[in-house]
């Protein structure tokens, strides 16, 4: 049985199989946690201060409005 000072959290998302290889092709053996890490951490920052209009962006592939949400103009 593990202690809570065992506990790491994990993220498991289901990516295709295109996804997977091209992680595999584009990403050094070792990279990849930090870099996840990264954007997971970049993404709850701009939620945090734009909310669902961030989210909306992000899913709609609207990068114009991150652009504008990260220099302040909305």
């Amino acid at each position: 049985m593990s202690t809570s000072d065992d506990y790491r959290p994990r993220l498991i998302i289901e990516i295709t199989q295109e996804q997977h290889d091209n992680l595999q092709r584009l990403i050094r053996w070792g990279s990849l946690r930090p870099v996840m890490s990264v954007l997971v951490d970049t993404l709850i920052d701009i939620v945090e201060k734009h909310g669902e209009i961030a989210i909306a962006a992000i899913i709609s592939k609207d990068f114009n409005v991150l652009d504008r949400l990260k220099k302040g103009d909305l």
